[in-house]
């Protein structure tokens, strides 16, 4: 983990209150101007060379999720003994961490570095960053076919992501659950994150 840079402050990520068809928007474009990027194996290295991150592997504690500073490239941190689909799901956060909230904040700040922390002051951009992870790792179009076919177990294994997002990422899509008495709507419930993320 980096120490504090005392030439100058550090401030966390101002959220964008972007509405889930800009996100959709901002992935699309992402996509198309990276078009030979995997995003189905390992912690995004692809993509975050691409958008010129370095992503690495820290040990406890994990507090900071993304650094920002001045002078140097941006850098995401990873859990060093991680979960692989949980590493792709912090990735992913990071990813959105720098793409929707890094130029607002230093448009609103400039002068200082950029961090996001696990637990921020204010959840809102690590919200929207979460929102944008889900979106770009479970694509709706490839989710509602996986989940059709057979469900959770399907989407993670496919995707290559945890089971808990996947339930998430169905709440966002309004996807409904059968059960016994014939259907229902699953309905997601805020559950303690697994590793930070």
């Amino acid at each position: 983990m980096p120490k504090r840079y005392p030439s100058y402050p550090y401030v966390e990520p101002v959220a964008a209150n972007l509405s889930q068809p800009e996100i959709e928007s901002i992935i699309g474009d992402l996509l198309e101007n990276n078009p030979g990027v995997c995003l189905r194996e390992g912690a995004l290295d692809g993509l975050c060379r691409a958008l010129n991150v370095d992503v690495e592997y820290s040990s406890p504690p994990h507090d900071l999720m993304l650094d920002v500073p001045l002078d140097k490239r941006a850098v995401i941190f990873l859990p060093r003994n991680g979960r692989p689909k949980h590493d792709r799901i912090a990735a992913a956060i990071g990813v959105g961490h720098w793409i929707l909230h890094v130029p607002l904040t230093r448009e609103k700040h400039p002068g200082c570095g950029v961090q996001a922390l696990q637990t921020p002051k204010d959840p809102a951009a690590q919200q929207e960053a979460r929102r944008f992870a889900l979106t770009l790792l479970m694509p709706e179009v490839d989710f509602r076919e996986l989940w059709y076919e057979g469900r959770a177990g399907a989407v993670a294994d496919v995707l290559n992501v945890p089971t808990q997002v996947v339930y998430e990422r169905a709440s966002m899509l309004d996807l409904t659950q059968p059960d016994d008495s014939g259907g229902g709507r699953y309905e997601w419930k805020e559950r303690p994150a697994l590793g930070g993320y």
